[in-house]
């Protein structure tokens, strides 16, 4: 315990300097959403350790950076509409394919194929379908949902818009 409380207090001392360092300006708001991150992430490590779960806190973390990638995503084709550039939406939708994928990962599921059909602009997404392998070689339904309920919050979808199943 006194060893976490030093860790608190150290890493609280290092987001205060990195924050002051930082100019305001564009990238201001990245690194204080980084460094409240890091220190929820360090203040929250004895609640983890205690729950059994040591991949927990890395799957947050890996979930949290996610989830800034896809609102940063969401703002660039936002701002970009007006253009409507092919190449863009396909790189859009690669990567959302992509996230799509490692969010599966991130609950132990290895995703076989990954489909997002778009709206009718190229950038909403209207449903996506996983066919899923678990890494451990057996059907684990609880990661199936837990993947489920992120995604729907992620993405703001219904959970019925989401279709998660098992390969052969």
């Amino acid at each position: 315990m006194t060893q976490w409380m030093k860790t608190l207090a150290g890493s609280m001392c290092v987001l205060t300097i990195l924050l002051h360092l930082v100019p305001d300006g564009r990238f201001a708001k990245y690194v204080r959403f980084y460094a409240g991150l890091v220190f929820f992430l360090v203040a929250i490590n004895p609640a983890l350790e205690l729950l059994g779960d040591e991949n927990q806190l890395e799957q947050l973390l890996a979930l949290e950076f996610l989830k800034e990638e896809y609102y940063d995503l969401e703002t660039a084709a936002e701002g970009l509409s007006d253009l409507k550039n092919e190449q863009i939406l396909e790189a859009y939708q690669a990567e959302l394919e992509r996230q799509v994928a490692e969010i599966a990962s991130a609950y132990g599921l290895m995703a076989v194929s990954t489909e997002i059909t778009f709206g009718g602009d190229g950038y909403s997404i209207e449903t996506i379908s996983i066919i899923a392998e678990n890494s451990s070689g057996e059907g684990d339904e609880a990661a199936l949902e837990k993947t489920k309920t992120e995604l729907a919050g992620l993405y703001l979808l219904p959970e019925s818009e989401i279709t998660l199943a098992w390969g052969e």
